[in-house]
């Protein structure tokens, strides 16, 4: 039984707001869980204030000054990490290149053919004066030019990206996990443990210099604060 100040029980009979009600905290509907393991964890200890005012007061005080360190620990203790995963390694290539060929050709060929032909019987005629004679003759010439030109462009363009990740660990296996496992923190009980400075350290061994709970109570109207 409390022998110096009120027990938190005995607080929470006459008042619901300890002081737990406005601390920053990393997600809302996380407080009421924290509350209660703080009122459980403190259920039958002595407030260590002499009215339920100024311990409430000392609380929300307490509580604004621890949370926001605490606010980062939870949020830590949220991502997800792999022990055995110590190395993630992510290379991206971009390749981009672009070919332009081009090419003009030009061609003339030609050709000149000159031939004839020649018949000779009696009589003869004169094919040119002074020259040959011929019972007849025939002369073909021809003359043939050819032109061509030809243009040639390409254009070639090439664009991609190459993506590729190495995962793994480097070290010894087990003294991975064992370093995992000593980074583990109970944030909650890190909480409770910095409120231990606003309650009592006494307990009653019920003799005549500790068994004054009446005396603290009388004379306080818990009623009316």
């Amino acid at each position: 039984m409390p022998t110096t100040t009120l027990a938190l029980n005995k607080v929470l009979e006459f008042t619901a707001d300890i002081g737990l009600d406005n601390y920053p905290i990393f997600d809302e509907s996380y407080r009421e869980k924290l509350n209660s393991k703080i009122i459980r964890h403190y259920f039958t200890r002595e407030i260590g204030h002499e009215t339920i005012e100024l311990f409430r007061y000392q609380m929300e005080t307490k509580m604004g000054e621890i949370m926001p360190l605490y606010n980062q620990h939870y949020i830590l203790s949220l991502l997800e990490i792999d022990p055995l995963s110590t190395m993630s390694i992510k290379n991206i290539t971009e390749m981009d290149s672009t070919a332009n060929v081009s090419g003009t050709s030009n061609t003339e060929s030609g050709s000149n053919a000159k031939s004839r032909a020649v018949a000779s019987e009696f009589p003869q005629a004169m094919l040119e004066a002074d020259k040959d004679y011929a019972t007849n003759a025939q002369d073909n010439i021809s003359d043939t030019t050819a032109t061509g030109a030809a243009n040639d462009v390409q254009d070639t363009t090439q664009n991609g990206t190459n993506d590729s990740t190495t995962t793994g660990y480097q070290g010894h296996a087990p003294l991975l996990i064992l370093q995992a496992r000593q980074a583990l923190v109970n944030v909650d009980m890190m909480v409770i443990n910095d409120l231990a400075e606003l309650f009592m350290l006494v307990w009653s061994n019920d003799d005549s210099f500790t068994n004054n709970y009446r005396p603290y109570m009388r004379g306080i109207n818990y009623r009316g604060y």
